[in-house]
């Protein structure tokens, strides 16, 4: 089986793929990391389905468009008790995690050009629509917005959307520092250590940010796979698998450092 996460960039020629296999350590589960070279959607397409039907994807990127459940008069609103005016423009699974302190980009509606910024939205759609052989992962949620994935959850879907900064903070339990931070880097790579990954090219310290986010990526499918994650959000409009069986209510930053004051 192998468990891949792909990290989208609005440059067309730097798409990240990374991949994680179980193998045994004396009494012990690894997950091994494999990185490959950045690539255009069309390779990392190739590869993925190369894999056959052993393959378990998770993309960092929105898998459809805003199909607007949360404007004024929804009755998701009042279901999720939303307090008026926010989180109107918002998907369902990136309301319910925003408001847990994990903010995600907005996602654009139908019609809304994919220019700018939005780039990589149109990037990450056409990944998802060049995969789609392995089945979009759709759980049967009768009525639920978020659940544990369950054993058995590959029979929904191969395909999933996730967000590496979110499972980041699943797997820790809060925020860390930007990812560009000494610290913040350290606790990334430890969260994927203590899960098991292993990089035998020199270790995860070798690897760049893209790939580190790929890697997250790729536990989240990990755990689509294995039955150890939960999903988030309105199947009708896209879930958000995480590695964690349930979210904490709210992801806060540790408080800082202290710091004696000068004479």
């Amino acid at each position: 089986m192998r468990f891949c996460g792909i990290d989208v960039s609005a440059r067309r020629d730097n798409q990240q793929l990374c991949t994680l296999h179980e193998r045994r350590a004396g009494d012990a589960v690894e997950l091994s990391a494999t990185f490959y070279a950045p690539g255009d959607v069309e390779a990392v397409t190739r590869t993925v389905l190369g894999f056959g039907g052993e393959a378990v994807v998770a993309v960092d990127a929105p898998s459809g468009r805003r199909l607007d459940l949360l404007t004024p008069g929804m009755p998701l609103r009042a279901a999720l008790a939303l307090p008026a005016g926010r989180y109107e423009r918002a998907r369902v699974c990136d309301a319910l995690l925003y408001r847990r302190r994990l903010p995600l980009y907005p996602v654009p509606a139908a019609g809304q050009a994919l220019n700018g910024w939005r780039t990589w939205i149109g990037v990450g759609f056409e990944l998802f629509e060049a995969l789609g052989p392995l089945g979009l992962f759709r759980p049967d949620a009768q009525r639920a917005l978020e659940a544990p994935v369950g054993h058995g959850a590959l029979r929904f879907g191969r395909l999933c959307e996730t967000y590496p900064d979110a499972v980041f903070c699943s797997l820790l339990g809060h925020r860390p520092s930007p990812k560009r931070t000494p610290w913040g880097l350290q606790q990334r790579i430890a969260a994927l250590k203590l899960r098991g990954v292993v990089d035998d090219d020199g270790g995860l310290w070798h690897r760049t940010l893209d790939e580190l986010d790929a890697c997250a990526a790729a536990y989240a499918a990990y755990s689509l796979g294995v039955g150890t994650g939960s999903w988030v959000g309105d199947p009708r409009e896209g879930v958000i698998v995480l590695p964690v069986e349930a979210l904490a209510e709210r992801y806060d930053k540790l408080p800082p450092p202290a710091r004696q004051p000068l004479a």
